[in-house]
């Protein structure tokens, strides 16, 4: 499996992302992004991104922050989303970077693009689908399910949501007004999935680790049993709707 660092930018603010893909590929494959959580360009984020290129695909592991950027505390991961949160333009903007990249790649099917977010890596999913992008399959695990202000453009693809019935950052009740965007949107194919024990950032075998305490105050816990499902389903969605022609 070839890992490649790929350079690309927003205005003046460097961004690198990292591609993986089957280097013996000649024909064009389905693309994946991959959108990190609110720890950046992670372990989990690039090994997620890895496994998903042995599937078949090629696969983006995005920059949102830019420069790489990373932390593994709780106080810099917050230092790092913040300027985000309170700008959804620009996190729409970058995710919209990423997936111009992926789909400039000569190896990749233009045509056959998905992607799949982890928390605030959910939001920037979204945020593609939401843009207007032809982006055929969308896949979000603990995402920030909330739309912004911007308008939305057509949402042309397929989504999956899976998530925890006991997060405390994004409750049940999130549920409500997400389904009534997507019927607004009239979108023709959105599933969601609750795991009755899962809690928020719960695929990721790290969650707990960065501050005990802290994290158990924000919900945060790690479940096998929902992250193993949510490997299962992202790859049973992303091989129906970019290997076939459902």
């Amino acid at each position: 499996m070839k890992q490649h660092t790929i350079y690309y930018a927003d205005e003046n603010q460097p961004l690198v992302g990292q591609l993986f893909f089957d280097e013996t590929t000649v024909e064009k494959k389905p693309g994946i992004i991959v959108f990190p959580a609110f720890e950046g360009l992670s372990e989990f984020a690039l090994d997620y991104a890895k496994n998903i290129a042995a599937q078949g695909y090629v696969a983006l592991a995005a920059d949102i922050y830019g420069d790489g950027k990373t932390s593994e505390t709780i106080d810099g991961c917050f230092s790092l989303i913040t300027p985000f949160l309170k700008d959804r333009a620009l996190v729409r903007r970058r995710a919209g970077l990423a997936f111009d990249l992926l789909t400039s790649q000569e190896i990749v099917d233009p045509e056959k693009i998905g992607a799949i977010g982890f928390c605030f890596g959910g939001m920037c999913a979204l945020e593609v689908a939401r843009s207007g992008a032809n982006i055929k399959a969308i896949v979000s695990a603990h995402g920030i399910l909330t739309k912004s202000d911007i308008p939305n453009e057509s949402i042309n693809g397929s989504l999956l949501i899976l998530h925890g019935y006991q997060d405390p950052q994004v409750p049940p009740e999130a549920l409500a007004p997400f389904a009534r965007e997507m019927s607004a949107e009239n979108v023709a194919d959105w599933r969601f999935l609750f795991f009755g024990q899962g809690k928020h950032s719960f695929t990721d075998p790290k969650t707990g680790t960065f501050d005990s305490e802290q994290e158990a105050e924000m919900g945060r816990e790690y479940n096998q049993i929902a992250a193993n499902a949510t490997w299962r389903y992202a790859i049973d969605f992303f091989e129906e709707k970019l290997k076939t022609d459902a």
